[in-house]
């Protein structure tokens, strides 16, 4: 791709958002949230002089795994000012209050001019990118400023552009790169393919998150109330296709426990849909308790992460449609973890808990509850496969520290 034909997808792109930011509220955010981005950054910035770090993730899941890092990196470097982007409302709406960085924004478009105008601000001293999000401009400004770029928790697949005949253009973004530390070798494999050698095996940060989860519990009254002492499964970032599966689920009342549903997007309207639709008594976690309610729908966000502790057991959702979410907030817990058997192949520690008997991938209600049903009646292997989890999850922790490890021993002048 050449660079002007990419300037051009940037600006339909931009043009596009425009248009359905009319009926679309994450397209409006992100409009609103571009069209104040300057004005942020430099009040942010004007009087700083402190070396900058700079975070970007593209949304959510990215900044979950960029978390340990920025974390470890504000207690190495205390003096730092930490900037964190974000790409996506879904990302920046949850986290633009978080704790642990200095100022929080939207990332502009890409773009010549833009690129330019941030660098020139922000001055960062590093710049490290969570798992993806090749901007051109960006990248090629780092590199000309000589800016240690540093890509942490990537992973690649052979079907990816950067490996086609007609990836060139892609391929000159990943050599921008002062370092990429992916999850496996694999990925590493793929990269040595093509030439790249500023590569390490460095692991999935998310696993050093998720345990951080499990060892700092955030008690939720609102759940503690709700469960009772109860045994109790986790429908975790579910959406409808999931639904057309759990609900029949639910309504046949084959299990003795209560069910906790978390949407993966709060849409009041389906939301009441699915409330219908469940013939057991159901309340909103917004609403006041209910006694005899059966069914908790989770109507807020950022609570998930602490939700799945205790669970019996988990349905994750999004395998039926795009792709898998998070199974690894899950599993640091323990519980048997249930998903679509459509699109998770391409998510290593999904396989990897399918291999190893922790995770099942279904078809419909009748697999999910004949399987739920043979597990939950084994005691000894239900127990057993939730020392299993945990040790899973626990044995993988450690990336940040590899991350840190670099940073600190190159340095290249951020202290």
């Amino acid at each position: 791709m050449r660079v002007w034909l990419y300037s051009f997808a940037l600006f339909l792109y931009r043009q596009l958002v425009r248009l359905v930011s009319y009926v679309k509220p994450k397209a409006q955010l992100w409009n609103a949230g571009q069209s104040d981005v300057w004005e942020g950054l430099e009040k942010a910035l004007r009087d700083n002089t402190k070396p900058v770090a700079w975070f970007h993730t593209a949304s959510l899941g990215e900044f979950e795994q960029g978390k340990p890092v920025m974390e470890a990196y504000r207690s190495q470097f205390p003096t730092h000012f930490i900037l964190l982007t974000f790409f996506s409302p879904s990302g920046y709406e949850v986290r633009k209050n978080t704790t642990g960085v200095d100022y929080v924004s939207y990332l502009p478009l890409d773009g010549a001019r833009s690129s330019e105008r941030f660098l020139n601000l922000v001055k960062p001293s590093v710049a490290i990118f969570v798992k993806y999000e090749f901007w051109y401009f960006y990248l090629q400004g780092l590199r000309q400023r000589a800016i240690p770029t540093i890509l942490i928790s990537a992973i690649f697949r052979s079907n990816q552009v950067f490996f086609a005949w007609y990836g060139g253009f892609f391929r000159s973004l990943l050599q921008c790169f002062t370092q990429i530390f992916v999850q496996d070798d694999h990925s590493k494999a793929l990269l040595d393919s093509i030439d790249l050698t500023q590569v390490q095996v460095g692991g999935d940060t998310r696993f050093d998150r998720v345990v951080q989860h499990l060892r700092q519990p955030k008690p939720w009254p609102i759940l503690d109330q709700f469960i009772n002492n109860q045994a109790f499964m986790v429908l975790g970032s579910v959406w409808r296709a999931d639904m057309d599966v759990l609900i029949p689920l639910i309504n046949s009342n084959k299990f003795p426990f209560k069910w906790v549903i978390v949407p993966h997007e709060i849409h009041l309207d389906e939301l009441k849909k699915w409330e219908e639709a469940i013939q057991l008594p159901t309340q909103f976690s917004t609403e006041s308790p209910r006694s005899d309610a059966q069914v908790l729908i989770v109507n807020e966000v950022g609570y998930l992460s602490q939700i799945y502790r205790g669970a019996s057991f988990a349905y994750i959702g999004g395998a039926f449609g795009a792709g898998l979410h998070n199974t690894l907030e899950a599993s640091v817990y323990g519980p048997t973890v249930f998903f679509g058997n459509k699109n998770y192949t391409k998510f290593k520690e999904a396989r990897d808990l399918v291999e190893f008997g922790l995770a099942f991938p279904i078809a419909d209600v009748t697999s999910l509850a004949s399987k739920m049903r043979e597990i939950y009646d084994a005691e000894d292997v239900f127990v057993n496969k939730q020392v299993q989890a945990r040790t899973f999850v626990s044995l993988q922790a450690g990336a940040t520290q590899k991350i840190m490890n670099y940073l600190i021993e190159q340095s290249h002048g951020i202290k």
